[in-house]
């Protein structure tokens, strides 16, 4: 009985450091919204929204998003950054509703905070950040350097 209660137990030890960790925060299946630190170090002779588009897309392709069409919050000749993000709603990583409706997300009912606009892999974005990035507000223009909104949309 020794014998078997070492065996089971050397094997459970094993098992357990060979498991991944648990307890980790999952991203929310909801996920639809993240803030892209930087933009793409790549494509200066490219259309910033091809550019920031692939950013977004690459960033969220890595954490299993990739089903959705991803867009950055950028405005680029008469593409206007709110009419390329869909009409919401929109959620985090922990999967926080930022805006229910474009209305919620250009006014100040929105849940954009420090706190609720985090990254790709939730974390908070670079110390200093200012809010709102990639567009003015009203969704005129910034630049593709980042950071910036990313908006993923279905299909």
């Amino acid at each position: 009985m020794t014998r078997a209660r070492t065996a089971w137990g050397a094997a459970a030890v094993a098992a357990a450091l060979c498991a991944p960790a648990t307890g980790a925060a999952q991203a929310s299946p909801d996920m639809n919204f993240f803030v892209a630190g930087v933009g793409a170090a790549w494509g200066a002779d490219q259309s910033a929204l091809v550019v920031s588009d692939q950013q977004c897309t690459d960033l969220a392709y890595v954490q299993g998003f990739g089903h959705l069409t991803w867009h950055a919050y950028l405005t680029e000749g008469n593409e206007r950054a709110r009419d390329r993000i869909g009409s919401g709603p929109w959620y985090n990583y922990y999967g926080v509703m930022i805006a229910e409706s474009l209305e919620q997300l250009h006014s100040d009912d929105n849940n954009l905070w420090k706190e609720s606009a985090v990254t790709e892999t939730g974390d908070y974005p670079p110390e200093g950040l200012v809010i709102p990035t990639g567009s003015e507000l009203n969704g005129t223009l910034y630049t593709r350097a980042g950071p910036f909104f990313c908006f993923g949309l279905p299909g």
